[in-house]
């Protein structure tokens, strides 16, 4: 005999035995829904994938494509004209410009090398519509000897690049049909707002180097020198690590900051690793990023006169020598290259003995009564390392002491 299904009650109901078994059902509809895969939909939050291309999660890259890279030898380095449809193909529509002196930075691997470059919208000649392009071979060991792969090109309308403005701080290329939008960073020239200035002091400019750090640079009416320091009102895209009470030292940078404790703690740029001036990378200081978007705002080259006077008549309002064949520019580094920890130790106990801090680090360390410093002459007037936006070649800095 088949089981009954029987109303034991009679005050239950038929719609509440109804109910009972839609739920019933229900029940067993959620659980058989565990056991099976769900669809992966894009509204479905818990199941979207992360953008592995957001600039908000990090830049990923693949040791997948670095070896192929490498390993490919379609490219030929000599062919400046192929290497920058290489580059220039490559990029997105829209490109961002981070360092104020308007450098868009690559770096390429192919034919077993590794290339560094960069392609350049300089003021003064964009407005020409002239694009300066240059890529070397970058020396990432003692083994990378001559001879380097080393190139550089002006590209004009002759070559079928024209430059567009689309406003002061964007404006497209086009190039073999292609446009492509360069965005030039904003920096307002505005004063620093964290510490205020000395009594002594001049605000001269706000910039941004490649290693995405961006600083103040101020100038000392009475002793007329020029010093860096960090703008802390932007991100610093790096840790700093306390070396000592009155200074700390990028993480990844090897920047050396010290301590201004009179000034609202400000961290004045005192130093940067030998290792990464003389290989030319993203952290070998300030120097040759200037706000040249600015220019007439800033009026730099009235107080590089002021902190050389030596310098008077030579060189136009960017900074670049006008009296010398070739291209370089007024190298701004009032800060020491250290190429080990006692080197280091040797200025910050300099700097920590002087009645005048701002002043011995832009000597690199020399004597602030004096004005002699241990290393370079300041500003020094080597060219910027190679390639500038007008090429020139780079002389490896050395340390003199």
């Amino acid at each position: 005999m088949k089981p009954s299904f029987k109303i034991k009650h009679p005050s239950v109901s038929l719609p509440l035995a109804l109910a009972v078994a839609v739920s019933v059902a229900t029940l067993l509809l959620v659980a058989c829904s565990y056991g099976q895969p769900r669809t992966p939909s894009s509204d479905d939050p818990e199941l979207r994938s992360p953008d592995i291309n957001s600039s908000s999660q990090g830049h990923l890259s693949f040791n997948q494509h670095w070896i192929e890279g490498l390993q490919s030898d379609a490219l030929d380095l000599e062919d400046v004209d192929a290497v920058f449809w290489r580059v220039f193909s490559g990029l997105p529509d829209e490109v961002t410009v981070y360092p104020s002196e308007n450098y868009y930075y690559f770096i390429l691997y192919t034919g077993g090398r590794q290339i560094w470059g960069n392609i350049r919208l300089a003021a003064g000649r964009r407005e020409r519509g002239v694009l300066s392009f240059a890529y070397f071979e970058h020396r990432e060991s003692p083994y990378v000897t001559k001879p380097r792969i080393e190139k550089s090109k002006f590209f004009l309308d002759a070559h079928g690049l024209t430059i567009t403005e689309l406003d002061p701080f964007s404006f497209r290329v086009r190039y073999n049909g292609l446009d492509k939008t360069f965005n030039l960073l904003r920096l307002p020239q505005d004063p620093p707002r964290l510490f205020e200035l000395g009594q002594d002091e001049t605000f001269v400019m706000r910039s941004q180097d490649e290693s995405g750090y961006q600083f103040f640079l101020l100038f000392n009416e009475r002793t007329s020198h020029l010093f860096w320091v960090l703008n802390e009102e932007a991100v610093v895209p790096d840790e700093l690590q306390p070396i000592h009470q009155d200074a700390v030292v990028g993480r990844r940078s090897g920047f050396v900051f010290f301590i201004d404790k009179e000034r609202q703690d400000r961290k004045i740029l005192a130093a940067v690793r030998g290792a990464n001036a003389t290989v030319n990378n993203y952290y070998d200081g300030p120097f040759d990023q200037l706000a040249d978007n600015y220019v007439d705002e800033t009026n730099v080259s009235e107080y590089l006169e002021k902190a050389s006077p030596s310098l008077q008549g030579r060189i136009d309002k960017y900074g670049y020598f006008t009296d010398r064949e070739g291209s370089s520019r007024v190298a701004v580094s009032p800060y020491h290259v250290y190429f080990s920890d006692a080197d280091l130790q040797n200025l910050l106990s300099r700097v920590r003995r002087s009645s005048e801090p701002t002043r011995t680090i832009a000597l690199k360390g020399g004597d602030s009564q004096s004005g002699r410093g241990n290393f370079y002459p300041f500003p020094t007037s080597y060219p910027t390392p190679y390639p500038t936006p007008y090429p020139t070649r780079y002389p490896t800095p050395h340390p003199t002491n």
